[in-house]
């Protein structure tokens, strides 16, 4: 029982009446409950996120309900394309066109690595296959087109085939008598 008590008192920081529990009130006294430095799991990533802006600290879960708005400082997170087609579109419901047409290292272009390398490896990272992507669904009642500027692919970078899917969205627009809009870096809508 005494054991109990000063475990209490432990874990409110008031000083316990053994010689242990003054020297090192933070540690916990009740057997299976101490767990070495080897042993600790770490939080895996993705389940939670600190707002730039005010440096609160939220479930990514939380952050997507308030539409990636910051709950406590109405901070407007940046998303992905994905996260604005969500947003955008009737429950989501949208179809991502044009992707067939792929980046090409036309120029052999080469800074520390040559382009057609980080094209590899972007498309291995991600499902993202150039800086600008094309959906068409439903907003309300209307039938809309939205390009969308994804920074996740290799930092926005502008190529030919984006001049190509805007080009190709505007068709589409035009065919099916549609608005078109566009977003660069998209940022959470308020």
């Amino acid at each position: 029982m005494k054991q109990d008590d000063d475990f209490e008192a432990n874990l409110a920081g008031d000083e316990g009446q053994s010689e242990e529990t003054k020297s090192g009130w933070f540690k916990r006294i009740k057997k299976g409950i101490t767990t070495s430095t080897a042993e600790k799991k770490e939080t895996p990533e993705g389940l939670w996120t600190k707002c730039p802006n005010c440096n609160y600290i939220c479930t990514v879960t939380e952050l997507r309900e308030n539409l990636f708005v910051c709950p406590k400082c109405n901070h407007h997170h940046r998303i992905g394309s994905s996260e604005y087609f969500d947003i955008l579109f009737n429950d989501g419901q949208y179809e991502v066109m044009f992707e067939n047409i792929r980046s090409k290292d036309f120029l052999h272009f080469t800074d520390l690595k040559s382009y057609q390398k980080r094209l590899e490896e972007t498309w291995a990272k991600t499902d993202i296959t150039d800086s600008i992507r094309v959906a068409a669904g439903n907003v309300k009642e209307h039938h809309m087109v939205v390009a969308c500027m994804d920074f996740e692919f290799i930092g926005g970078s502008l190529g030919s085939v984006m001049g190509e899917r805007i080009s190709r969205a505007a068709d589409y627009c035009l065919e099916h008598r549609a608005p078109c809009s566009s977003s660069a870096s998209p940022a959470a809508p308020a």
